[in-house]
């Protein structure tokens, strides 16, 4: 029963893929073998191989891809573009595109009804619901809703489709045997992501304002729960047992496991990049999260039911083991060892304290007479140690990159520059790569590694004077307009509007740092200023963009 595994890179860090510019969105064939990631700036999709976690083709689609939806036959995939208002249709066998839908109006999310007879999508601009029949590829009904509906779930049974809107801050229920609106929820702050649990019961709402994902009871159209300290979530992905959910959060690029029977945050993931939306195998062993904030794909192991699954050699490290059928476990092992104490919560969680190092080890639970079987790996972690850092002083505005150096830093989730918290770019053991952060005022910071196993600090940074600017890519287009760009800068998770040269383009919010938007047309060539205004002010780059 008992095994012993060397700690690797490999074991502690996900695997990351890199895709294409700006990647929104991810859907798992039903099979589980293929992952379709839909990349903004580049208007592709890439499709990664879960097997090998390769990228094995990338699609060219119309301009602006955002949502993308896997028929239930795995036969076709479905994607938006926001910057075409369309929607292409995807053969999965020979990863072509066999036809484009239009008529849609800025579309977004978008999701197939589990016959595999319709798509809902929502098109943002337009203020809609379209419904495109996968039989003629044709729109054949529109559903008007609120201002700005962004994402769209279908229950099992295919009764009822939940749209959110930012725009009105209400999530809509759409009647699929009328195609009407039925019930509108209040009381969101930019809803965003939603999903409905395997059984239907439940929808689950990312409150991106709110920093929570609230809980809808299907049979009363009300929230009934509300899980918080969610910061800035995007996407939300269920377990097919529906026992877990999965968080995107892009205020600390983390991802929240949430236990959605004894309804708390099991664990919280650092080390990502702004993700923004989540897709999980149908066996539930892997999720796939995008990073849109340095274009790449983590894969999450998640075959172990156990949170966290690292801790100090010292041991004492509680943890939660999730799963079926544990009401009646007598025992908890790591390796050999039993572990320091164990409480049976109930029949799919039990806690307990990691003893003092031996191994690394399989986790073992005896569930009555006698019977034992695995339910997770534990890994041991030796002591970090921080030795220095690549250089000791820079500009105010930040953005510099530093490399800390040290030995047992495999696990760094933060490197803390005074009270500001920084995400790395690159981990290993013996060094780690981080951007450094901007500060209000010159003078120095302490700077502070922070593993799964303590926080290491020996170093300190300086400081020296300002400033910065947002960017724009790319920095030209046609007057025509339709040209997609990524606009990059701070404070941009509430943004109400984008201009170019004075005239409103449609946008979507992809991170705190970034926003997507399509250039308007314009009267004659020239330099064109862009102005974001969100809730809290106004920022503009004068002449970044050129019209053509």
């Amino acid at each position: 029963m008992n095994a012993v595994t060397k700690v690797t890179e490999q074991l502690l860090l996900p695997d990351v893929i890199q895709v294409g510019s700006s990647p929104i969105y991810a859907a798992v064939t039903p099979n589980g073998q293929r992952v379709y990631v839909t990349n903004f700036g580049s208007s592709s999709v890439s499709v990664i191989n879960t097997a090998t976690h390769t990228v094995i083709t990338t699609i060219a689609v119309p301009t602006g891809p955002w949502g993308t939806a896997i028929a239930p036959d795995g036969l076709h995939a479905y994607v938006a573009s926001f910057g075409a208002s369309s929607v292409a249709v995807i053969d999965t066998a020979a990863n072509t595109v066999t036809q484009v839908i239009t008529g849609l109006d800025k579309p977004l999310g978008l999701a197939v009804t589990p016959d595999g007879s319709r798509v809902y999508v929502a098109s943002q601009s337009g203020n809609r619901v379209d419904v495109i029949s996968t039989a003629t590829n044709t729109v054949t009904a529109s559903i008007p809703v609120g201002i700005g509906p962004r994402n769209v779930a279908i229950t099992p049974n295919g009764a009822e489709v939940y749209v959110t809107e930012e725009g009105t801050n209400t999530v809509r229920v759409i009647d699929a045997t009328t195609n009407t609106v039925t019930a509108v929820l209040t009381g969101f702050t930019f809803p965003r992501g939603v999903a409905v649990s395997p059984d239907g019961e439940r929808v689950y709402v990312t409150d991106y304002g709110g920093d929570r994902l609230d809980v809808i009871d299907t049979s009363i159209h009300s929230v009934v729960d509300t899980y918080t300290g969610l910061l800035i979530p995007f996407g939300v992905a269920l377990t097919s047992d529906g026992l877990l959910a999965y968080v995107a959060c892009d205020g600390n690029d983390s991802v929240a496991v949430l236990d959605l029977i004894a309804r708390k945050t099991l664990t919280t993931m650092p080390g990502f990049h702004a993700p923004s939306w989540l897709a999980i195998t149908p066996d539930n062993s892997e999720i796939y999260v995008v990073n849109t904030g340095n274009e790449t794909v983590q894969v999450i192991n998640a075959s172990a039911g156990v949170y966290p699954n690292v801790g100090p050699m010292s041991g004492g490290t509680p943890v939660t083991i999730v799963g079926q059928g544990l009401g009646n476990t007598t025992a908890v092992r790591f390796g050999c060892l039993p572990a320091a104490s164990f409480t049976v919560i109930n029949d799919h969680e039990v806690r307990a304290v990691s003893p003092l190092f031996v191994s690394d080890v399989k986790i073992n639970a005896t569930l009555g007479q006698n019977t034992s079987r695995t339910v997770g790996r534990f890994y041991y972690l030796q002591d970090s140690v921080m030795t220095g850092i690549s250089r000791t002083s820079g500009p105010l505005s930040g953005g510099d990159t530093l490399t800390v150096t040290g030995r047992g830093l495999i696990t760094t989730s933060e490197v803390r520059f005074g009270g500001v918290s920084v995400t790395p770019s690159a981990v290993l053991d013996d060094r780690v790569t981080v951007t450094v952060p901007p500060a209000q005022a010159p003078g120095p910071v302490p700077v502070t590694v922070v593993t799964r196993s303590n926080s290491y600090g020996r170093a300190v940074y300086t400081y020296t004077n300002p400033p910065g600017i947002s960017s724009v890519t790319p920095t030209s287009g046609p007057t025509s307009g339709g040209t997609p760009v990524l606009i990059e800068g701070t404070a941009l998770a509430f943004t109400q509007t984008v201009t170019i040269g004075g005239t409103q383009a449609a946008f979507g919010v992809i991170s705190s740092t970034r926003v997507a938007a399509v250039t308007p047309p314009a009267a004659a060539p020239g330099p064109a200023d862009v102005t974001v205004t969100t809730t809290s002010g106004t920022a503009t780059a004068p002449g970044v963009f050129l019209y053509t």
